[in-house]
């Protein structure tokens, strides 16, 4: 029989352990880095409850990431990651599409910031029920979301490269990240590959910057992959992203814009050439090479150092000063593949002392597959009616919005947003399209000496 003292004890500690109870902790795992034309955003957050939970309704949560609130549009079992798990002891958040570059992801000098806030809580007079248990606030909170996260750069194998520098004694490491899409593994045929090349923020050990930085990862993404053809008629591409320690830019006289070799050409040459000589399914008559800015001064460089290597490619506002290119220099380049792509307003690089007057020497030079996408400015896609700045001109780019050229004249140029010119470089959509019909049918001949 029990006593009344024995009942008020056991009453006591059951007041005591509903007390204790209120507050349901959990412990942050890993968020989620979605990357958008101008910015990197978190949009998932994945937290470990200290109990299971199935079912929350995301209007009870209140998310704040790096002191801004966010909106929770769904609640889902998962694994450490963020994968779906429905019997997984983990929850994810998918958070509402963040907006505006205010809302990007620091980044130091080549490595992302680990110091980023996040705090889950209960939304204030909000209640929480698990079975019998309501818990009325929740613990959980961190300054140090970005030690870990997940993003699409998880797709990308990451590896690095060691060569010589050139025009400079010793050797330099790259890194470089690379995508193979699942279809074409093992399919036997011939497939297309796609590099790309960073601008100067992005240079650095950590590739997942250069992968995140300008929104590379949309070469991966179905509606650019789709544009590719293998050999075999299958729909994809390989896509290789290269990332040297400092700039593209960097010469054994200092920093340069075409006057001296890059330190880094033989090195990411060598780099390219052992990656296609692992990959036998690649076609060495379809190697497409681009980057932006920094990277673009390099994709000419690229060109110039060796002829009728890459079948195609595609500068995007390049950092290649046109008076440094020689006459004779533009006769060689008349023979490429080229497609420019800037903004007119770009004042980081200026296209009237750039790809603008290349363009025009090469039009004159006789070049009949070289083309230039010219636009007025830079308006947001992923954010519309959001004007960016003029040097964001690889938005378009990775947007798949490049549709259009300028005519192939010597006159002056019209800067076009609906597409970038009038004319639909032999017939096809869009730049990828066109990148993907362009076929090396010439031997290489002997690389050119002096560059």
């Amino acid at each position: 029989m029990k006593t009344l003292k024995s009942i008020l004890v056991a009453l006591a500690l059951t007041v005591v352990a509903a007390a204790s109870a209120q507050t349901l902790k959990m412990e942050p795992q890993v968020v989620g880095v979605t990357t958008y034309e101008a910015s990197t955003a978190i949009n998932l957050v994945v937290v470990k409850p200290e109990i299971k939970l199935d079912n929350v309704d995301p209007a009870l949560l209140a998310v704040n990431t790096n002191g801004i609130d966010r909106v929770v549009k769904s609640v889902y079992p998962s694994d450490a990651r963020g994968a779906f798990n429905p019997e997984g002891e983990y929850l994810a958040l998918g958070l509402e599409k963040a907006s505006g570059r205010g809302l990007g992801l620091s980044k130091g000098a080549g490595v992302w910031k680990e110091e980023y806030s996040l705090t889950v809580a209960l939304k204030p007079g909000k209640t929480l029920k698990v079975g019998k248990q309501k818990y009325t606030a929740i613990e959980c909170s961190t300054d140090k979301a970005l030690k870990d996260f997940v993003s699409e750069a998880d797709y990308f194998n990451k590896g690095t490269f060691t060569g010589k520098l050139t025009g400079k004694p010793g050797d330099v490491e790259l890194t470089y990240a690379s995508y193979e899409p699942w279809s074409l593994k093992g399919d036997g045929v011939a497939n297309p590959l796609v590099i790309w090349l960073h601008g100067g923020g992005e240079g650095g050990v950590d590739v997942s910057i250069t992968l995140l930085g300008n929104e590379v990862v949309s070469l991966i993404r179905p509606q650019i992959q789709s544009h590719f053809t293998t050999e075999g008629g299958a729909s994809g591409a390989y896509v290789l992203s290269v990332q040297c320690p400092t700039m593209w830019m960097g010469t054994s006289k200092g920093f340069g814009h075409g006057e001296y070799p890059s330190l880094y050409a033989d090195v990411l040459k060598s780099c390219i050439d052992e990656f296609v000589s692992q990959h036998p399914d690649i076609d060495p008559n379809r190697i497409y090479l681009g980057g932006c800015s920094n990277g673009g001064y390099m994709t000419i460089h690229m060109l110039l150092r060796n002829p009728r290597y890459f079948a195609a490619a595609y500068p995007t506002c390049e950092a290649y000063l046109d008076a440094n290119i020689s006459d004779t220099e533009i006769k060689y380049l008349a023979e490429e593949n080229i497609w420019f792509v800037q903004s007119y307003d770009d004042t980081t690089v200026d296209p009237k002392t750039h790809c603008i007057p290349t363009f025009q020497r090469l039009v004159k030079a006789g070049a009949k597959n070289v083309w230039m996408s010219m636009f007025e400015d830079v308006q947001g896609i992923d954010n519309p009616g959001q004007k960016l700045m003029g040097h964001f001109s690889w938005c378009y780019l990775f947007n798949d919005a490049v549709t259009k050229s300028q005519e192939q004249s010597t006159g002056d140029v019209k800067p076009n947003n609906d597409g970038g010119g009038t004319v639909a470089p032999q017939g096809h959509a869009n730049i990828f399209a066109w990148m993907n019909a362009q076929v090396l049918t010439a031997p290489e001949p002997t690389p050119r000496q002096g560059r």
